[in-house]
């Protein structure tokens, strides 16, 4: 299995997760924008733009649920 599947299947994978492991998934893709954005810690807006899209497709899968 690749090393990088948690990201190479973000989108993909985000309608059969599970509540839970959604709003795990939400952190991890703030802390990484977080980090990303932050000064002193090599900041990379190319980087940042990506996991900002990545909590909003969580986000936004969220949002389905909820209203669905």
């Amino acid at each position: 299995m690749s090393r990088w599947k948690l990201y190479d299947n973000w989108y993909a994978d985000l309608p059969g997760l599970s509540a839970e492991r959604l709003r795990e998934r939400r952190a991890f893709a703030a802390q990484r924008a977080e980090q990303a954005a932050a000064r002193g810690m090599g900041r990379s807006p190319k980087s940042a733009r990506k996991w900002r899209g990545m909590l909003r497709a969580v986000d936004d899968e969220l949002a389905r649920r909820d209203t669905g």
